[in-house]
Formats: structure tokens, sequence, C-alpha cells
């Protein structure tokens, strides 16, 4: 049996951030971890716990209860057909979310399989040494050290000021009083933009599909949100089946919907934007599939949907890179900056959703600025004439205040300084906060949800991507969307009315500091990714730089030799066990070369190493 910790996510859930955690525990007590792909089959995963032999094993599902415990029984049930679980001194632990977990304590699943439960409680400190505890520590000094050092990391430095106008935004339920929103101009009904013109808050968009077996109970959700007036756009939560297998019904049977809406056909899809004609009429559109994304384009405007929304389209993800399509990295590329092309022929505004699939995998901030600049890049090559950027706060979950502010405004201004010359496309910012942000403590979820809005607010977005209160404990229903939209208005008020105090923060000396900071050292990696592109020369101008970025065979190579990477990638052919990031001052997300360091690794240092690395084998 090796000391070693292997993690993996059951039913491919592509969920991984918890697993991650625990590896960076395991690894602080010098534990070596592997975190397997989500889209291995059980049989692959199995062969692969077999061969390595570890000491240490989390398995996780943060879907629907009821998918949760049969593929958690399901994989039990092979392990120990295989006899894996005959080894009383090995340790194997589950997390989920607080109901699922309900649900296995009341079947006993946990006393027969000798399964520690792990979930993400109401006192973090708590939660950090129920995961300490599982490794088995002897060492006080150790355990204080990790619970120490990751607590730390946990609080960062905040904007005391938010704190006391979150309590403001919920005391009394005073926020339930909102009134709905109210229906747009007939122009609006048919472009994005022109409902952001015409409302006096940010526009309200939100994800929702309900995990079943028809459309019909996301039918009567819709139509609930709609009457309430509640958001602007209703981005379907579109299931894993419906992103595979849209158009071909019969490849739904045999498989279990989980984890969203189950739309099959077009008629589905006219049912679910019928539901939005009434109430504000808001706007609706589903995700943008992992293949055929061209065709389903037209296939949604067919159906109404897309009409006076906006579509998100990844560059580097949904892929075999996370595991959630069929497409390898380079299809994917190749095909998701096709899609962009020609959603932007049909003057569809463009979202380009990728920076916040690298936060789940805990990039570091440089990085996370660097994608920026790759995703405008391919926006500005495709002629999008709108273009919407989402930026995630509060993800990693380690992310300060501070550090949200300077990494966004640098990603703003990244954006900006790679306009071409004569370029006209209006820039809209779409803000959000980031599921692992919040607690399964409702009441404090709530509080959460005002304060990251007011922290928000501090940027101007155009448009709020509003996550409910409720995510780290449930998935979304109609009255969660409706009352954390009414929480989210609420504090837009309230941020309005302190809004100059606020807004002094952009020029918080730790803000312009770090801004410079990240600005340089995405300078020096963007200057290795354009080399890479036969579009480049010495001397390129900024206003260039654009045609570099967006070259399809320098974001594949830039992949493959991994100038953009990230801890959390778990593909084989992607991931990189060396890179160590963790978060620093501020809540700062840095890359070190030892686990130890205080002075972040320089970008220059990083692909140095790396470019080493790569003549060594």
């Amino acid at each position: 049996m090796q000391n070693i910790f292997l993690g993996l996510t059951l039913g491919q859930d592509p969920h991984t951030v918890g697993i991650h955690k625990a590896g960076k525990i395991a690894r602080m007590a010098g534990i070596n971890y592997k975190i397997l792909p989500p889209a291995m089959s059980d049989e692959e995963k199995i062969c692969t716990i077999m061969a390595e032999n570890p000491k240490y094993m989390g398995l996780s599902y943060r879907l629907s209860t009821d998918k949760a415990i049969n593929e958690l029984e399901k994989f039990l049930y092979q392990l120990d057909q295989c006899g894996f679980l005959k080894n009383s001194k090995r340790r194997i632990c589950f997390a989920g979310l607080m109901p699922t977990l309900e649900a296995i304590r009341a079947l006993e699943i946990d006393k027969k399989y000798n399964l520690i439960l792990m979930g993400s409680g109401k006192d973090i400190s708590q939660t950090t040494l129920n995961t300490i505890a599982f490794f088995g520590f002897q060492s006080d000094k150790m355990r204080n050290e990790i619970l120490d050092t990751l607590m730390k990391e946990s609080e960062p430095t905040k904007i005391e000021v938010l704190d006391q106008l979150a309590e403001c935004v919920i005391e009394k339920l005073d926020y339930l009083t909102e009134r709905p929103l109210k229906k747009p101009s007939n122009k609006a009904l048919s472009y994005f933009p022109q409902r952001m013109k015409e409302s006096a808050l940010p526009l309200m968009r939100t994800h929702f599909g309900i995990p079943d077996e028809s459309i019909i109970p996301t039918i009567k959700g819709i139509e609930k949100i709609a009457d309430s007036g509640a958001v602007d756009e209703i981005s379907l939560g579109s299931s894993d089946l419906s992103q595979r297998y849209f158009g071909h019904p019969k490849a739904f049977e045999g498989h279990k919907n989980d984890g969203g809406v189950p739309y099959k056909t077009k008629e589905d899809l006219i049912m679910l934007y019928l539901a939005t004609r009434r109430g504000n009429f808001p706007s609706i559109k589903p995700y943008a599939h992992v293949c055929g994304l061209k065709e389903f384009v037209d296939t949604c405007l067919g159906a109404g949907m897309l009409i006076g929304a906006h579509q998100a389209v990844p560059l580097f993800w949904f892929s075999e890179l996370d595991g959630r399509g069929p497409l390898t990295v380079a299809d994917a590329i190749m095909e998701h900056i096709d899609t962009v092309r020609y959603l932007a022929g049909k003057n569809i505004p463009v979202e380009m959703n990728d920076p916040n699939q690298w936060s789940s995998r805990f990039v570091h901030d440089t990085l996370f600025v660097v994608d920026y600049a790759l995703i405008a890049s391919i926006m500005y090559d495709a002629g999008v004439k709108d273009m919407i950027f989402q930026y995630q706060f509060n993800k990693p979950s380690e992310t300060g205040d501070f550090a949200d502010l300077a990494k966004m405004t640098a990603a703003k201004e990244i954006v900006e300084a790679l306009r071409p010359a004569g370029n006209n496309a209006k820039i809209f910012m779409e803000s959000r906060a980031g599921v692992e942000h919040f607690s399964t403590d409702l009441k404090l979820a709530k509080y959460q949800l005002a304060r990251t809005t007011l922290l928000q607010m501090i940027l101007n977005p155009d448009v709020i991507h509003l996550v409910s209160y409720c995510e780290a404990d449930h998935a979304a229903t109609a009255e969660d969307v409706i009352e954390s939209s009414k929480i989210v208005r609420r504090a837009v008020s309230v941020f309005k009315e302190n809004e100059q105090e606020l807004k002094k923060t952009l020029s918080h000396p730790v803000v312009l500091q770090r801004k410079e900071y990240l600005l340089k050292q995405a300078k020096y990696v963007l200057d290795n990714i354009m080399k890479l592109s036969g579009q480049y020369y010495k001397g390129i101008k900024c206003n260039e730089y654009y045609k570099c970025l967006s070259d399809s065979k320098a974001l594949i190579e830039t992949m493959r030799i991994k100038l953009m990477s990230a801890p959390g990638i778990t593909h084989p052919d992607y991931s990189n066990p060396d890179l160590l990031t963790k978060a620093g001052e501020y809540g700062f997300i840095d890359c070190y070369e030892n686990w130890d360091d205080k002075i972040p690794m320089s970008e220059e240092r990083r692909i140095n190493l790396l470019y080493n690395n790569l003549c060594d084998h």
C-alpha cells in the first residue's frame, strides 16, 4: 500500500475543486497525491486504483442526491469485489452536498464500507480539521501549522466597510419588498445591449435548470421566475446529456439525467422559450454544447432562443481537458473560435466563459489575466461587435477583496490595450460570485451574496450573473432564484448610496501595485505565446497582438508546452503536478517554486524552468 492520496469524482462529475483542496493538504504533509480525470470510465478508474494501491482515497460527487447514492454504491461494490476494501488500514472518504451526506448516513452506507464523510460545513476551521484528521497526522505541530496556514489563506485582509453594508442589505428581510423588474421595449427584447441601456440596474442573469427526467419542472420554474420579474436573462442549466446528445433522443435512454434540464429536441427548446413569454419577458439561451456548436446556434434561433440574449463559448474547456466533451483540446480550440466567428456574423453578443474555468483549477492570477488577453484577441479577430467579459469574484475561495479588484482591473485594462486600430466593438462587464464562496449556513450565505455583490459593484458591471445563495447546499429552485435576485438588487441600491466611498478602494496602493505587477507578468507570458504564431514579427505593435494571440496553432502549442497551465488540470497530457499555486497576502493567488517560499516565482523563472524541462525530455 502506497503512502499516496488518490482522488476522483464519480459519474464523470467535473467538479474537482474539493478533491484538489484535500490534495493540497496531503501535499503540505508530505503525502503525494494524484487526481484522476473525471472522464475516465469506472473500469479505468478502478484499474488505476488497483495499480496505485493508495493508502488514502477520496471520492466526490457534487450533484443530485439520488444519482450520488447510485454512483457511490455501484463504485464501492466494484471496489469491494476487487478486494480493495479488505485492508483495514486504508482510509476512504466521500465528499458531497449536505443532503447527500444525510442520505448516506440514513442508509448506513458509510458504516457498511467504513467510509469517512466530508462536506463543506458551516465552520471552515472544523471542515479543515476534518480533512487533516482524515490523513491521520500524528504530529500536533504539523497539524497546527497546516491549520494555521489554511485559516490565514481563508481569511485574507478585507474591505471592512463591506461587512457593515452587507448586514444592512439583509437585516429585517427588507429586501423582500424589492419590486419586480419591468418588461423592456420591443427593441430590448431582441437586442441584449439595448436591454442594458434601458435598465437602471445591471442586468440580472442566472443559470436555471431542474435535474429531472423531463423538462416540465424547469418550464414551471421559468414561468415563476418570469412572472416575478426576477432576472433579465435565463441561461438554461443544460444537462450533460443535452450537451452531448441533443437531437438524438434515443441516446438519452439508459442514462439517468443529472445536473440540469434534459431538453432533447428543438420542440423542447420551443416549450422552454415560450415559458419566458410572460412577466418581464426574460431572454433565454442554453449552454453552447460540447460539439456541433454552429448547427446548434441555428436550432436555438429557430426556437426563439438567443434572441435578445447572448451566447457564452469557452476556448480551451468543455473538451477532453475537463472531461465535459468529446473534442480534443486542439479540435475544441478550433471549433470554439469558429463558433465565435459564426455568432459574430449573426450579430449575437458573445461571452467567452474561459477564465472562470481556469480559476476552478487554481490557476495563478497572472494566467487568469493572460486568458482575458487570449479571449479578447479571438473576439477582436472574429469581428464580434458586442463583447461580454465575465469576471468571477471570490474564486478560488481564498481570493481576497483587494486581490479581486486588482486582477479584474488588470484584466479590463489588458482587454482594452489589445484593441486593434479602428475597432469599435462595445465591451461589457459581467460579474458573478464563485459557488465555493458560499456557506451551507443559508443565513450566512445570504450575507455573503450581499457582500460579494457590493464588491462587484465597485467595478460597474453591466450584467450580474446571479449565483443563488443556496448553491453550496442544493441546486437553486425558482423560489431561491427569486429571493437571491431581491438580495442582489437591494445590494445594488445600498452600493449606490455609498458609491463614492467604495470607489476609493480602486485607488488603494495594494490594488494599484498588484495590478501593475500582474500586467507586467502577463505581458511576459503573452510575448512567449505570440512567438509561437506564424503572424509574429519583431517589433509587432500592441494593437496587432490579437493576430498572434488568436492563432489556433499558437494556442494549441501553448497548451502542449504548458505556457497556460494550472495544478487542477487532471488530463494526463496537460496535467502539471510540479506547478504549485497558493494564496499569499491579501488573497493573491501566485505560483511558487517551493511550498515554503514566501516570494512568488516570476513568469520568467516559471517559463525558463518549463523550457529546460522540455529540453530534458
